[in-house]
């Protein structure tokens, strides 16, 4: 039991030195305990339980740039790296091991009431990130290994030159898992999927045609409404994609992660 609190100590700690550099909004975070089950006591021989570190030389990248791991503040947010793994547009592994999503704190804090937001809702359900920060390195190993014509290319990727609000560690791409299945909630379209069918600005034109269905929909409409209800703003091309501030202020109030 011991052991347990001091545990939760070093989360609250965690989760003050983000408050610390956000004083501004720090009376519209939602605090929330977040526990840490120990499934093997016997393992611990003496010492605190550990979050696995990463096997990514990404995760000192991250951290030198005083990013949050969203996992120490909320560890029921759940993580599925799309670039860790093939399972992408480019059908390239580009993040080496990456295991843990990584934000700035003022979005890491947001994250976490978002989830907050949707358990309240259905505790079932779980917000799931496929992408968060983004070096500019990876960027642009991202715009190289495009095969497309550069016009084509601004229609899915940001350019190198023009930094995303991923690399400044403000945004995140998300969707909803169902936790007592273990599956995606419908939304119409995969991940990245870069065609219209994914633009919430034609949502009701393809709800009309029977392109997107009346399930899929209300899935988008639940996922907006908890990450907007956090303070994250949704864009019109991609209903995944979700930032805490708009490119020009990114660039005045956080660097670009290199």
């Amino acid at each position: 039991m011991r052991k347990f609190s001091i545990l939760l100590l070093i989360l609250t700690l965690g989760i003050n030195a983000c408050d610390s550099i956000w004083p501004e909004n720090k009376d519209k975070i939602v605090r929330q305990k977040v526990y840490v089950i120990d499934t093997k006591p016997d393992s611990l021989d003496g010492h605190l339980a550990k979050l696995p570190s990463d096997t990514s030389y990404l995760e000192l990248v991250f951290k030198n740039n005083g990013l949050v791991n969203i996992l120490e503040l909320d560890s029921s947010i759940q993580v599925d790296l799309r670039y860790a793994d093939t399972n992408n547009f480019l059908h390239l592994n580009l993040y080496d091991g990456l295991d843990h999503a990584y934000l700035n704190c003022e979005a890491a804090l947001k994250l976490c009431n978002a989830q907050y937001f949707l358990k309240r809702i259905n505790p079932a359900y779980s917000l799931v990130i496929f992408d968060a920060s983004r070096p500019l390195h990876i960027q642009q190993m991202m715009w190289d290994s495009l095969k497309l014509p550069v016009e084509k290319k601004y229609q899915y990727l940001s350019p190198p030159k023009e930094p995303s609000l991923h690399n400044y560690g403000c945004a995140v791409d998300v969707s909803i898992l169902d936790m007592a299945t273990m599956t995606l909630l419908d939304m119409g379209t995969d991940f990245d999927h870069f065609e219209k069918l994914s633009e919430p600005a034609e949502e009701k034109t393809h709800l009309k045609s029977g392109d997107l269905s009346q399930e899929a929909y209300k899935n988008r409409l639940l996922l907006r409404a908890v990450m907007q209800r956090a303070k994250y703003n949704p864009i019109t091309t991609e209903w995944w994609h979700f930032s805490i501030c708009t490119k020009p202020e990114a660039n005045k109030r956080f660097k670009v992660i290199q």
